[in-house]
């Protein structure tokens, strides 16, 4: 097992083979069974795809309770009934990512060694329940590489990336918007930027506490968030 956990290949070849099987097993499961592998959801998804391609709103679609966003992902669904399939794959290359990305946080932000950082990311990576999930058609795989992609960004302080993922995160479903607050209240002068001088120990208005607290790089994500956020709905509430 140290062997297999000191291998990056062997790790994500044995997650990518486990999703490869679960999406066979899914289909077979659909074609001779009555009780179907395929989530309800991802007929829904493929339905608002269908709309969309037509000139239509994904919301012609009844019961359709997602961002306009995944049914313009799913286009490719609505060529053929080859193409069906193709949101599942996406899903599950969305949960291979966001595994890739767990390895680079903890080895990069944590400075854990590579087997230690593959044996947490293998709790996600190798996980039958993540990869049933993606592999029936739920979309929170993509989410999940959404909110990962967050992190990393975050921990190797590329601020306008992380308040675009962030800002795509909230529009994709809302709940991404709890993890701003922590973000935020990180992005200080011990993480981010140069340490200020210690304070003499003179009391501060209310308006230089203010000046102090947004500092650069969380003005940088909170302009950067809500543009992509205000940006995302814009474009396609018009379309």
């Amino acid at each position: 097992m140290a062997n297999f956990f000191s291998s990056l290949l062997l790790v994500f070849s044995s997650a990518i083979a486990l999703r490869i099987i679960l999406f066979f097993y899914g289909l077979w499961q659909d074609a001779n069974s009555p009780m179907k592998y395929t989530d309800i959801d991802y007929y829904v998804f493929t339905d608002a795809a269908r709309f969309v391609s037509r000139g239509g709103s994904p919301y012609d679609r009844e019961t359709y309770r997602y961002p306009p966003l995944l049914a313009w992902m799913l286009l490719p669904t609505t060529l053929s009934s080859t193409w069906f399939s193709f949101g599942k794959v996406l899903f599950a290359v969305g949960d291979i990512v966001a595994g890739w990305l767990i390895v680079l946080v903890l080895m990069n932000g944590k400075k854990m060694s590579i087997e230690r950082a593959l044996k947490f990311a293998s709790i996600w990576l190798l996980n039958p329940m993540v990869a049933t999930i993606s592999t029936r058609g739920s979309s929170e795989g993509l989410l999940g590489v959404m909110v990962i992609a967050l992190l990393w960004a975050i921990t190797q302080r590329k601020i306008a990336l992380a308040g675009v993922l962030l800002g795509l995160g909230v529009h994709f479903k809302i709940y991404p918007f709890i993890y701003a607050p922590s973000i935020i209240w990180w992005l200080d002068g011990d993480h981010i930027d140069s340490p200020r001088p210690p304070n003499s120990g003179e009391s501060k208005s209310l308006i230089t506490i203010a000046k102090d607290f947004l500092n650069d790089s969380r003005m940088d994500l909170i302009v950067t968030s809500l543009l992509t956020f205000l940006l995302l709905n814009t474009l396609m509430y018009t379309t």
